[in-house]
């Protein structure tokens, strides 16, 4: 019975590991293409016109990036979001949906944009929301 168990185990963890390698090996520029693609599509979006920003993060992994932002700004939350929402939108982006943290959420192609707005403040994130290894 452990065997079987042990068997299981190998081939779960195995089927990923085996995917990734054969988009990879005959592509091996595939992912950096994906990063590129998305630091410029983030690059895109502009935060409002009298926003500072606080801080940016950028986390890079094997098949991705994550990048996020927060802002101060001398805005409401709702003018945040409205702005978000126009600004979103004439570039193709779709509004999802708002999380039950207030969070707002737009997808485009595999890429999904999310922003938390309050008084004075905001952070956006981007991130890869597509098929095939996200890690």
């Amino acid at each position: 019975m452990q065997k079987i168990f042990f068997i299981f185990i190998i081939i779960g963890f195995s089927i990923p590991i085996i995917s990734f390698l054969i988009e990879y090996i005959p592509n091996p520029s595939i992912y950096q293409e994906r990063k590129e693609t998305m630091k410029n599509e983030f690059e895109n979006i502009k935060p409002p016109v009298n926003s500072k920003e606080i801080s940016k993060t950028i986390t890079s992994k094997v098949t991705q990036i994550w990048i996020g932002s927060k802002y101060s700004v001398d805005m409401q939350k709702e003018e945040i979001e409205k702005y978000y929402k126009k600004e979103l939108s004439e570039k193709g982006w779709v509004y999802e949906k708002t999380s039950k943290e207030g969070e707002l959420k737009f997808k485009k192609n595999s890429f999904l944009f999310t922003l938390k707005a309050e008084k004075n403040n905001f952070r956006i994130g981007f991130y890869y929301d597509g098929d095939g290894p996200n890690f």
